[in-house]
């Protein structure tokens, strides 16, 4: 698969794909997740454009499949906050749609994306109160990753927040290589430095490392070759 690039529109992912590589759907029969994937439609989002507002009705959750999705919430002084970075195989607003609530977080692309719609009322048929407690642990170890990136990216510094973000990424997707930690999703240097914010400097601090040797980036793979030289260490999650 190629990288996602922000300027063309990315390959539209297979419903089925996306539903079979949701880590919150691993609970779920083969039957269930066939029927969820004929009952959901695939949308997209350009990098930028908002997917759903905070409060609104929880009237679908979504799966990401290509690119990146960024989560916020409004603060007391009117900034937003940045709480989760997601990228393909995981969900958003699953929890407010089982439980019948609002949105609690406002939703954005992050990168050209995308996105799985699935019918709120077909999440729920999929899920019952047994299958719940895997949904959960899978959302206390993005909430322990979320703390880090919301505490990072609300930094002045362009290199912390970069860090913030190549380890959530590192987290989530990282697979052990004798080169390194290489990512298992398509992500360009662009990509990155766009959800780190400040992109030209966070540019600039990526072709450094790159020259350190610290990570390796190319068309199609991007390689932490020495994560502990930025501060990156993967969670034992």
């Amino acid at each position: 698969m190629r990288p996602v690039s922000l300027d063309a529109i990315p390959e539209r992912p297979d419903n089925g794909e996306v539903v079979a590589r949701c880590r919150a759907f691993g609970c779920l029969t083969t039957e269930t997740l066939n029927r969820l994937a004929s009952k959901s439609f695939m949308a997209y989002a350009e990098k930028g454009q908002m997917i759903w507002a905070e409060g609104s009705p929880a009237e679908f959750c979504s799966v990401v499949g290509v690119g990146f999705v960024i989560t916020s919430q409004k603060m007391p002084n009117r900034q937003s906050l940045t709480v989760e970075l997601l990228g393909p195989g995981q969900t958003f607003g699953l929890i407010a749609v089982l439980q019948g609530k609002s949105l609690p977080l406002t939703a954005t692309a992050a990168t050209n994306c995308w996105y799985l719609k699935i019918p709120a009322r077909e999440a729920r048929s999929a899920f019952t109160d047994s299958r719940m407690s895997e949904i959960v642990e899978d959302l206390q170890s993005r909430l322990r990753r979320s703390r880090t990136l919301a505490a990072c990216l609300s930094s002045l510094e362009p290199e912390e927040r970069l860090e913030a973000v190549l380890r959530v990424l590192a987290d989530s997707y990282g697979r052990a290589t004798s080169e390194g930690i290489e990512l298992e999703v398509p992500v360009s240097r662009r990509d990155v430095a766009d959800i780190a914010g400040s992109p030209e400097q966070a540019i600039r601090l990526l072709e450094r490392w790159e020259l350190e040797g610290l990570l390796a980036v190319d068309k199609s793979r991007f390689v932490l070759r020495r994560p502990e030289g930025m501060g990156i260490v993967r969670s034992a999650d």
